[in-house]
């Protein structure tokens, strides 16, 4: 009996594309049509992302992708029908910009026996919570970012932070498909979630739509909010948060749009007076304000990422997500019209780099 080698495989979905007469698609970027590769700068130039990312909903970015195999989109339950890795599929064009979904290190970045390029990184501040991005077409980070696994050479050689705000690979198509794909592989981005627990040695998927704001889908960052940190310290930053309200909504520009729910928001920071701690969270008058950013954002959508009203739902929400959510992912795109914020990580050189950073 032949080995299921790499080469045979290959072999074997080469003859079948020949069969079917798209051996050209094979291997070359895209469905059927070969994709020009794009740089960073051309990706990130103001009319072309415009373009990319037109059909993107402004606060979850891009749809899922739809699979047969999957009996409908592309989400952690479809996964799991269709007998493949946990996880989530985003439907995004070839180099599309990817970033962290929490500040993170580099644990690995590698082609598996497909020849799928992947990244895994590890959350910063819980690094049990490890996510996988797949099908990549580029990766802009190199094995100075790597966190070793041997301690003195991690402390010797250092090691560099992802940011959230820092992109560190393009997406693609990289990998064959499945079967009844005819070995192509759609471009796409999949991301999957999982937690090790190190002391039985086990680890366990978890849905990446779970572990957004609030313990939903994760929405667009917008560039500055601090949201990684460890979780037993989010009450801390809601009541700082609330201590500034009043001069962080003062900074927001005159217009008849935020208006309203400047108001709004104030009555209810007013009726919460002087609360700390869980009483800010038992508070109705907080629960109420929690509503209504949820409402006018979350669901009506009337504010954009880089909005001041989008940054302080991320902090409401953000801060008074469950401290057994450990972490709290944000979408691994640019929210459109922020993209001139987001810049490829240089690693600095010299000593350890922020084992601990500043929470952000």
């Amino acid at each position: 009996m032949t080995a299921y080698t790499r080469r045979n495989f290959i072999a074997i979905g080469l003859k079948a594309a020949l069969a079917t007469g798209i051996a050209g698609s094979l291997f070359s970027g895209c469905t059927g049509l070969r994709k020009e590769k794009k740089s960073l700068d051309e990706v990130l130039n103001r009319d072309y992302y415009t373009t990319l990312t037109k059909n993107w909903d402004p606060i979850y970015g891009p749809p899922l992708q739809w699979f047969s195999r999957y009996q409908g989109p592309g989400d952690f339950q479809g996964h799991i029908r269709g007998n493949a890795s946990p996880g989530v599929d985003y439907d995004v064009p070839m180099f599309t910009p990817v970033v962290p979904m929490t500040s993170s290190y580099l644990r690995q970045k590698t082609r598996d026996w497909k020849d799928t390029l992947y990244v895994m990184l590890a959350d910063v501040f819980n690094p049990a919570y490890r996510v996988v991005y797949a099908h990549l077409d580029t990766t802009l980070i190199d094995e100075k970012f790597l966190l070793a696994g041997d301690v003195m050479r991690f402390l010797g050689g250092g090691a560099r932070v992802l940011r959230r705000g820092e992109i560190f690979a393009l997406s693609g198509n990289s990998g064959l498909g499945p079967m009844e794909y005819r070995w192509v592989q759609p471009p796409h981005l999949h991301v999957t979630l999982y937690y090790i627990n190190f002391k039985t040695n086990t680890m366990v998927y978890l849905d990446p739509e779970k572990h957004g704001i609030d313990g939903g889908k994760p929405v667009f960052w917008d560039g500055e909010t601090p949201l990684d940190g460890e979780a037993n310290k989010r009450l801390l930053k809601l009541e700082s948060t609330l201590s500034s309200f009043k001069e962080e909504l003062d900074r927001w520009p005159e217009s008849s749009d935020v208006e309203e729910l400047r108001g709004r928001l104030m009555e209810f920071a007013h009726l919460l007076g002087d609360a700390k701690g869980r009483k800010i969270l038992d508070s109705k008058h907080f629960q109420d304000m929690r509503a209504l950013l949820k409402k006018v954002i979350l669901q009506e959508k009337r504010y954009r990422p880089g909005t001041g009203p989008y940054g302080i739902m991320l902090k409401i929400l953000g801060y008074s997500t469950e401290e057994n959510q450990k972490i709290i992912l944000t979408l691994p795109f640019i929210a459109p019209g922020l993209e001139v914020f987001y810049r490829k990580p240089v690693y600095e050189e010299g000593g350890f780099f922020n084992l601990i950073p500043n929470e952000k």
